[in-house]
């Protein structure tokens, strides 16, 4: 026959490895959604700074393309005109 003791003691053991797994598998789950979180600003950022980019392109070539043509009366201000 098994002892009492024993069987606490099976048991018990059963019982911390089934935590112990459960914690782990917790931890691991939580790192998986930093990791997400993460990898998604990352991404969210570079589209970002792509969009900024192509704005920032655009406003520069619409400003040499403004420099070059001559000043329209209508967009002086009157106090500015000369």
């Amino acid at each position: 026959m098994f002892s009492f003791s024993a069987l606490l003691s099976a048991l018990l053991g059963l019982l911390a490895r089934t935590f112990s797994d459960v914690i782990v598998k917790e931890v691991d789950s939580l790192r998986h959604d930093q990791d997400q979180r993460d990898l998604g600003a990352a991404r969210q950022a570079n589209v970002s700074t792509a969009a900024a980019e192509v704005a920032e392109a655009r406003a520069q070539a619409a400003g040499d393309a403004a420099a070059d043509e001559p000043d329209d009366d209508r967009d002086i201000l009157p106090e500015a005109k000369p």
